[in-house]
């Protein structure tokens, strides 16, 4: 490694709260969390004024979330001073920080829609470019392009909290974490996973063939305990290596998966796999990638209180809601530096669960598994709403099967569902047991069953050489139909 570059690595490592973390602790992301409120109480007067208190040894949820507010007041005067787009924004509602002291006050913020951010970028970005470090465009599964700048600060507290999650998953310091994203994108998120592992003094090597071989090689050359990926990418060499090798014997540790929406289907067939839990991670571009992931209970995706305050609304009144309740997550990024922001609309449709956990967590809280985007419902038969979820689990049930897409168009005055199928094993049979899968999703049932949709139409094609991603598993090509 070029001395420099070792040096900048060492350097950074100090800055890491995560490489304080005992080796032992039970759940170390909620104790890197822990340690961030407490070092908040040592640094912040006023944050000690509004606790009460000068120090912090235990940590508990009223903390947490006392912390929150702090730091959301905190940004709020940030933004104010330093964003194009906030400080108009402040300014035409008359929003001054002593005014949300409790989380019930927040709604009271204006939501910040991503078209806004597509607009004008730079209308959001706080410091001078000589101190971006990185610049991001994404466009995600919304479809806008967004630009997002990350200063060094903010790439050092994404790193700190990937080190952090990895932990908590069970990544020790000499394991080896494989990292499996195909390679055909503009960004491609490996880089940032590698390099945020080499900084925290994290094992990863990063393998992004879709060659079966090449990966069972790689794990066993360097002991692979864990993986990480694009969810349909590690299912496709799950699937296409597990009749080949007995992947139990590889001692996998766990399976990440990300990027994409993980259905129980496919989970079930990856657990069974490979003998260990798959589990899901959320992140989006616009929060700095490293929100949430996935506990061993699997009863939701905890995220990290101490960056992210997490609220789920619903869509239409932008009233909070309750536990569990089903509703549209919003994201205020609370340390962002170069690109904050506040009360973001992320449309996707998921739940605030709060701690305890099973797994032990006592005061961070977690998000339901997203069950789809609240801009990616459709209507069909008597405008019944559907979400691609309702056939990923339908479809990903069949075993057998790699990757899916469902095509819903009008070719007369009834809809028409078109679901092509890759496939391997026995097409004949393949596409029988869909046809009765689909046919049992209620939704589809009752649009036959009242004359409002054509007959199914079934392509089952053999496993393609080649890996496509596929952004949306759900496709809706009817004209000016009102979703």
């Amino acid at each position: 490694m070029n001395p420099l570059r070792s040096l900048m690595i060492t350097m950074a490592r100090r800055k890491l709260t995560s490489r304080n973390i005992d080796s032992e602790t039970e759940n170390p992301l909620e104790e890197w969390i822990h340690m961030k409120v407490r070092q908040t109480v040592k640094d912040e007067k006023e944050f000690r004024r509004v606790l009460g208190r000068s120090s912090l040894t235990e940590v508990s949820r009223a903390d947490l979330r006392q912390y929150q507010m702090f730091k959301f007041r905190k940004l709020m005067r940030y933004v104010d001073e330093n964003s194009v787009y906030y400080h108009k924004l402040m300014a035409d509602n008359k929003l001054v920080p002593e005014s949300f002291l409790e989380f019930e006050d927040l709604i009271k913020f204006p939501l910040t829609e991503p078209a806004s951010l597509a607009e004008e970028p730079f209308h959001f970005l706080c410091v001078s470019q000589s101190k971006v470090m990185r610049a991001f465009s994404t466009s995600g599964t919304s479809g806008l392009k967004k630009r997002l700048f990350y200063t060094q600060s903010d790439v050092l507290n994404i790193v700190d909290a990937i080190s952090a999650a990895l932990k908590t998953v069970g990544l020790r310091d000499n394991e080896t974490l494989q990292i499996m994203f195909p390679a055909v994108t503009a960004w491609d998120p490996s880089l940032m996973l590698e390099g945020a592992c080499k900084v925290a003094g994290l094992n990863a090597i990063v393998c992004s063939s879709i060659d079966i071989d090449v990966q069972v090689e790689m794990m066993r050359k360097n002991e692979t305990r864990m993986m990480i990926g694009l969810t349909s990418f590690i299912y496709r060499i799950t699937m296409l290596a597990r009749d080949k090798y007995d992947l139990r014997s590889l001692g996998i540790k766990a399976i990440i998966c990300s990027s994409e929406p993980l259905s129980e289907a496919m989970r079930e067939e990856l657990e069974s796999a490979w003998g260990c839990k798959a589990l899901t991670q959320y992140g989006m571009t616009e929060m700095g990638l490293a929100t949430a992931i996935e506990c061993i209970v699997q009863d939701g995706i905890h995220v990290d209180e101490a960056d992210y305050l997490v609220e789920c609304i619903d869509p239409v009144t932008g009233e909070q809601l309750p536990d569990r309740k089903d509703g549209e997550l919003v994201w205020t990024s609370l340390n962002m530096s170069g690109s904050p922001l506040l009360r973001y609309r992320s449309f996707d449709l998921s739940s605030y669960i709060s701690p305890p956990c099973g797994c032990g967590f006592r005061t961070v809280g977690k998000i339901g598994k997203p069950k789809g985007r609240s801009d990616y419902t459709t209507k069909f038969g008597f405008g019944e709403k559907v979400y691609p979820y309702l056939f990923d689990e339908a479809i990903g049930s069949v075993h057998g099967v790699i990757s899916h897409q469902v095509v819903i168009d009008r070719p007369t005055y009834r809809d028409r569902l078109t679901v092509t199928v890759e496939f391997n094993g026995d097409l004949e049979a393949a596409g029988r047991q869909l046809q009765e899968k689909i046919m049992a999703i209620p939704e589809v049932q009752s649009s036959m069953e009242n004359d409002l949709m054509e007959p199914l139409v079934i392509n089952v094609v053999a496993v393609r050489p080649e890996f496509i991603p596929t952004k949306r598993t759900l496709v809706d090509n009817r004209a000016q139909y009102d979703h």
